[in-house]
């Protein structure tokens, strides 16, 4: 196992009991003290999460969010375009991080009215950006299909694509693929998202910064997302091409 494979599975899963792993843990001093971190951030974030829910919150949110409503239909405010998306992004990098210790974090059972996935997949891109900002990882088309296997898919050729990061992450409800490669203009963000997440589907959406499509393919809804300049169609063409379902 090398040093970065051992790294990240420290960082998901610091309790794994894997010969390997345990192998890996003890080859370094450097390797023990990594491993002694993320389990005691592992602790830190399960009592974090123990905190009893006082009693009447939800009624106290909703009755909030009906008063805010009403104020803003009577007094429209003006945000900026990545403003809109800030409370999911909050969401989506707390998702990001507990997912590290506690696998998958599960988003409410049931949706907010309208929510919809170009929302979420949004929230998602600027929430976690800072995660995976410069990051290239040298992904191979081996380790593309090793995570798109779970949804079904597989990868016929990686020709024109500069993938760096893959990985699955906490989306909605459950996991999604989230990929990263490098499009003309900077970097594109794709997800896979299993078809049954009960979320509102619109083909293409932006935000002045940021644009997006959404590709309903046989076994789950593809959404890419890059800038405003970017040309996306190209894309949507060579995946959607490429990608052969098992489901």
């Amino acid at each position: 196992m090398d040093e970065l494979e051992f790294r990240r599975r420290a960082i998901t899963h610091p309790l794994e009991h894997d010969p390997a792993f345990l192998d890996a843990a003890q080859a370094t001093p450097a390797n023990r003290k990594h491993l002694d971190e993320m389990k005691q951030l592992d602790r830190r974030l399960h009592q974090a999460l123990e905190v009893e829910v006082p009693a009447g919150l939800a009624e106290r949110i909703l009755l909030r969010q009906a008063l805010n409503a009403e104020q803003e239909s009577q007094l429209p405010l003006q945000v900026s375009p990545r403003s809109q998306w800030r409370p999911l992004a909050m969401a989506a990098s707390v998702a990001f991080l507990l997912g590290m210790s506690t696998r998958w974090l599960s988003w409410p059972l049931t949706p907010p009215a309208e929510l919809s996935l170009a929302q979420v997949a949004m929230a998602h891109v600027y929430g976690e950006e800072p995660f995976i900002k410069d990051v290239d990882e040298k992904v191979s088309l081996r380790t593309i299909n090793a995570k798109m296997e779970k949804y079904g898919a597989t990868l016929m050729g990686m020709q024109d694509l500069n993938v760096t990061y893959v990985n699955h992450c906490a989306f909605y409800q459950g996991p999604a693929l989230h990929m990263v490669f490098q499009g003309k203009m900077g970097p594109v963000t794709l997800f896979l998202v299993p078809k049954h997440v009960p979320l509102t589907l619109q083909p293409t959406f932006e935000d002045g910064q940021l644009k997006g499509e959404i590709v309903q393919l046989k076994g789950a809804n593809m959404v890419l997302i890059g800038d405003m300049q970017e040309p996306l169609d190209p894309m949507v063409q060579a995946l959607g091409s490429r990608l052969h379902w098992s489901i």
